[in-house]
């Protein structure tokens, strides 16, 4: 869905910077950098990065999303889209990462360090898991089947956000679960009789739980994804990653470093 998003922008971007020079050329002394042109369309330029070409590339954002802009050395035309090599290398893609990907995913991790999450293994295990769990995930409740070796062995923790957004009771039952004494006793109650319907609501936890889960529920949102479970982890290297949905059998041996 992104990259159908950003396709159809870079198409009306450089139709719209097609139809300005063609119907604007007196208007050059006024306008001589595109870059001006481009910010006035509410793209935000974040920082420039040099290219083996030469074109100068920019890296911006338009709606939180990411994008890549090449700019002729007289500054009056730009591409708005990827920039490839011979071997196929996207060259903005680097940049991406350094200057938007990077810090946006470190904003991300200090905010959840701070949610009202639910521990679920050791809490010395090396490696830490946040994942967006709602308690009638189907996939949120397999994903932590997979990773029960690695919890139980003290390799791994997960550090469940409770939201509440799949089912008409998903809300109340995550409040129950985060307003319970022991958060983490009632999840793993749940998780263990999801299947006959899980715990019951009570309503006087679920009162004292609902700001938790409608916190963890928004956050979700400023994330761009509705997705379930959607995880966030880092790499052996330090690097931040998050995987929207049930990981694939790829990215499974990466989370749990098998």
């Amino acid at each position: 869905m992104k990259k159908i998003f950003i396709g159809l922008l870079v198409t009306i971007f450089l139709a719209t910077i097609s139809f300005y020079f063609l119907n604007k050329q007196s208007d050059t002394a006024k306008q001589e950098n595109v870059l001006s042109y481009i910010e006035q369309q509410g793209v935000t330029i974040i920082d420039k990065f040099d290219t083996p070409s030469e074109l100068t590339g920019y890296v911006g954002t338009y709606k939180d999303e990411a994008m890549s802009i090449y700019v002729t050395p007289d500054k009056r035309h730009a591409v708005i889209g990827d920039l490839i090599d011979t071997e196929g290398k996207n060259l903005g893609a680097d940049a991406i990462n350094q200057l938007i990907t990077k810090p946006k995913n470190e904003k991300l991790w200090q905010q959840l360090e701070e949610m009202d999450w639910v521990q679920d293994g050791d809490k010395n295990a090396p490696r830490i898991v946040y994942t967006f769990s709602d308690p009638f995930c189907p996939y949120c409740h397999k994903f932590r089947d997979m990773a029960e070796p690695f919890i139980a062995e003290g390799q791994v923790q997960f550090r469940h956000i409770i939201v509440g957004i799949l089912q008409k009771n998903s809300l109340a039952v995550a409040a129950t679960i985060m307003g319970s004494d022991s958060p983490e006793q009632a999840f793993q109650q749940h998780r263990q009789s999801v299947r006959q319907g899980g715990i019951a609501v009570d309503n006087a936890k679920a009162s004292k739980g609902n700001d938790a889960v409608m916190a963890n529920n928004q956050l979700l949102e400023e994330m761009h994804t509705h997705a379930t479970p959607t995880s966030i982890y880092r790499d052996k290297d330090g690097e931040i990653h998050v995987v929207e949905g049930m990981p694939v059998q790829q990215e499974l041996g990466r989370i749990f470093e098998e």
